[in-house]
């Protein structure tokens, strides 16, 4: 699974690449929208790898084995690429004022301080990412519901982002996204129902 790890950074850094060049090398009319919309959309694909790989671990997995790395890899890309998004969306649509984020969200959401939720997903996940990093073996073994608890907060978010405030493509490609994942979660209860049965 070393190789699969060194495959998706790799994979990841060519797409990353592509998202931010594209617009320049296409001549966008709108820049910095393509910026953060292709971003995003590429930490969506990687923070789906990484759930969908994440809830097919069994415990002794989380912290060293192949298919764990490729998990914390797909994770730990997921993020890079959505503070690399947030940092897009603070220079071109805010122009690197708060107060102007907390209009924006009021004007999207009806609520304004809404901000603070997404502020709090950022720092949730930094954290998450760093603990898978910096102590595996604590990771692997935290109590299931810190990881359920963090994962229920962070797909509402990603779900309200991407299927209740977004339209068109955006709109079905995260109910696509949201319906694998579901599936995925059936399976691999059913899997590990049935390990525990035999």
């Amino acid at each position: 699974m070393k190789s699969a790890s060194t495959i998706a950074v790799v994979v990841w850094s060519a797409a990353l690449v592509g998202v931010l060049a594209a617009p320049f090398l296409g001549h966008s009319s709108d820049l910095g929208d393509n910026l953060i919309r292709n971003t995003i959309r590429l930490a969506l694909a990687y923070y789906a790898a990484g759930v969908g790989l994440m809830l097919f671990l069994g415990p002794a997995e989380w912290a060293a084995s192949g298919r764990g790395v490729l998990a914390r890899w797909c994770w730990t890309l997921a993020w890079a690429t959505y503070v690399i998004h947030v940092g897009m969306a603070f220079h071109f649509y805010h122009g690197w004022s708060h107060a102007d984020a907390v209009r924006h969200t009021e004007e999207v959401s009806s609520f304004g301080r809404g901000i603070y939720v997404s502020h709090l997903f950022t720092l949730l996940w930094t954290a998450d990412v760093a603990c898978w990093w910096l102590r595996p073996d604590a990771y692997a073994s935290r109590p299931p519901w810190i990881g359920r608890a963090l994962h229920a907060f962070m797909a509402f978010i990603v779900f309200n982002g991407t299927v209740v405030y977004e339209t068109g493509p955006i709109r079905w490609a995260g109910l696509v996204m949201f319906a694998v994942l579901g599936a995925l979660w059936v399976r691999a209860r059913m899997a590990k129902l049935d390990t525990k049965a035999a």
